[in-house]
């Protein structure tokens, strides 16, 4: 059963809740996209489906996108996305985050912001090839054989407040980015506010336990952010997966199989 609700800013969030009658536990879904496409409902069927077996509702929602608007105000809109999302409707039951790529990233810089403003923590996070910084968008990476050129571009809305891409139709824009080497630009980061958007050393041993998972052969997010995570808390777990594609969610395999079921029993 799932419903959908619209937030005071105009974007919506789609809530799934389990069969089993329990006392309410969330978990809340950050969706990927480098920060610049996709959307709440790229939440895939199997990776849904262990949070609601374990009796969580889900909430998976939309958020800001770059370059429309810059990482600054992503991050703003995010934190007035949760306190509402927190006020209305978890209130005092617990609570998790799942993030995947710039998803996850967005979860990290959330979680540290809940940290430092002494505010509740999730219980657990649940990294799928996320980062805690960004260090590395400007390093070459070859996303596509194509040569993505700007005519193919001029037709994506780059200045309209945008939340939502169901159809994936600003991903030639990210590849554009990439390629390009234009990520900082239309993230807005320069090296004045860079720090602002990084997780400190310090700041991942104060992360609540986390489930993380990347593919050794992952060419878009550096596999190391995701290996280190894991190992800042004995509560932590980390499942690695070979010769499998950054986003490897979309496949359907043994390996990433058994990464729901090492979630599955990871989670309390």
């Amino acid at each position: 059963m799932k419903k959908q609700v619209t937030l005071t800013s105009g974007s919506k969030a789609t809530i799934f809740m389990p069969l089993t009658k329990m006392a309410p536990r969330y978990i809340l879904y950050f969706h990927g996209g480098g920060l610049i496409f996709g959307s709440k409902a790229d939440l895939t069927e199997n990776l849904a489906q262990v949070f609601l077996q374990r009796g969580y509702t889900i909430i998976s929602f939309d958020y800001l996108l770059a370059p429309n608007s810059s990482l600054a105000e992503i991050f703003a809109q995010l934190k007035q996305t949760w306190q509402e999302l927190e006020t209305t409707i978890i209130k005092e039951s617990p609570f998790s985050f799942c993030g995947r790529s710039a998803g996850s990233y967005l979860m990290l810089l959330l979680t540290t912001f809940l940290q430092k403003e002494n505010r509740t923590l999730p219980q657990q996070l649940i990294n799928f090839y996320g980062y805690y910084d960004l260090t590395f968008i400007d390093t070459p990476r070859s996303l596509s054989s194509e040569t993505i050129t700007e005519a193919m571009i001029e037709d994506i809305d780059q200045t309209t407040p945008v939340y939502d891409d169901p159809f994936m139709k600003r991903y030639l824009l990210y590849l554009y980015g990439v390629s390009h080497n234009l990520l900082a630009q239309y993230y807005g980061i320069t090296k004045e506010n860079q720090k602002l958007f990084t997780l400190t050393e310090a700041d991942l041993t104060k992360l609540p336990p986390i489930f993380s998972t990347a593919s050794a052969n992952d060419n878009e997010v550096p596999f190391r952010y995701s290996k280190t995570l894991a190992k800042k808390s004995a509560d932590s777990k980390f499942v690695p997966v070979y010769y499998l594609p950054h986003d490897f969610l979309k496949e359907e395999n043994e390996a990433v199989t058994d990464v729901f079921h090492q979630l599955t029993a990871w989670l309390n």
